[in-house]
């Protein structure tokens, strides 16, 4: 497969930069309508769990509105408490109902997206204003987050597929997945929070245009010169003359047009957006029917290297 460095300059305005922050809750919020839609079917709590799904809409709605997008996310938590009080007092008076293995699954997958979520509100407001400042996550830490949302991602599959890291214990409805982190500064990488985003919007792609049964290989690598971030799967591919374009602005590419996704087709916009915006390379390699990689490089200069606030940024609580 030929690789394709990305060149093309990327012109967006403010409410598509807006929306390309905040494209990871985006997808979170219209998985979260569709689990509470199947609550409120389960559970006979369609008048009950309505106005939060109304909400959940307009909010996804605003997500490249620059003046309340930030604001509204900030205010989920209130929305989630609203959420888990009116599910539980109505199962409370209903015990059989509360203990069927239907609604059971249910409350686990949305229980699993209710801790992703919080931990995306958690990350918006401790980086909003430094996106791309370099700052020091620990690598177990980041590790483990990336391993909740796969969760949650298995969870709410309802069984279609599942996640392995054993090639030996793959099925045929399993992703086998590797993903690794690793730096010269083990425990820790020094990286701006938004590629940690990135990395995990493009391992979301990889699985969204790949069937189960396939592949996802993925890592991030640090030295003291550099950054690399790599992502490849077995999936769909992209057409080769096509492969240019894909980084536009909710562009996405013609084979994969009949593929539902909760998405706006702005993953490789922002990866590509965030890597520019950083200095960095970007490149594309992919093959119709043998899948896709992604590759990023950004330098680590001495302006960069110093660009954190102290040892308080430090990520390791």
């Amino acid at each position: 497969m030929k690789e394709i460095e990305i060149t093309r300059p990327l012109q967006l305005d403010r409410s598509q930069i807006v929306a390309l922050d905040t494209h990871s809750f985006l997808n979170i919020l219209n998985v979260l309508n569709l689990e509470l839609s199947n609550i409120a079917e389960l559970c006979s709590m369609e008048n009950v769990l309505q106005n939060h799904i109304d909400r959940l809409f307009v909010l996804a709605n605003e997500m490249s509105n620059p003046d309340t997008a930030y604001v509204r996310i900030a205010g989920l938590d209130q929305d989630m408490a609203a959420i888990e009080q009116q599910i539980n007092e109505h199962l409370s008076t209903q015990p059989v109902l509360r203990d069927s293995a239907r609604v059971r699954d249910a409350l686990e997958s949305l229980d699993s997206i209710f801790l992703v979520l919080r931990k995306r509100i958690a990350d918006l407001k401790a980086r909003i204003d430094e996106l791309t400042s370099w700052r020091e996550f620990d690598i177990a830490r980041v590790l483990e987050d990336f391993q909740a949302v796969f969760g949650a991602i298995e969870k709410n599959s309802k069984g279609r597929f599942r996640f392995t890291n054993n090639i030996a214990a793959q099925e045929s409805r399993d992703y086998y997945l590797d993903f690794k982190i690793h730096s010269s500064e083990d425990p820790l990488i020094r990286m701006p929070a938004a590629l940690i985003d990135v990395a995990r919007d493009l391992l979301a792609n990889a699985r969204k245009y790949t069937s189960p049964g396939g592949r996802i290989n993925a890592g991030i690598w640090s030295d003291d010169s550099q950054l690399c971030i790599s992502v490849e799967d077995s999936g769909r591919g992209i057409p080769e003359d096509e492969i240019e374009f894909v980084i536009d602005y909710g562009h996405r590419a013609s084979n994969v047009q009949d593929r539902r996704t909760m998405g706006g087709g702005l993953g490789l916009t922002k990866a590509y957006f965030i890597c520019t915006q950083l200095g960095g390379r970007f490149w594309i390699r992919s093959e119709l029917g043998r899948g896709t990689r992604i590759r990023i490089i950004i330098p680590k200069t001495a302006d960069t290297i110093h660009d954190c606030p102290g040892d308080a940024a430090t990520e390791t609580s």
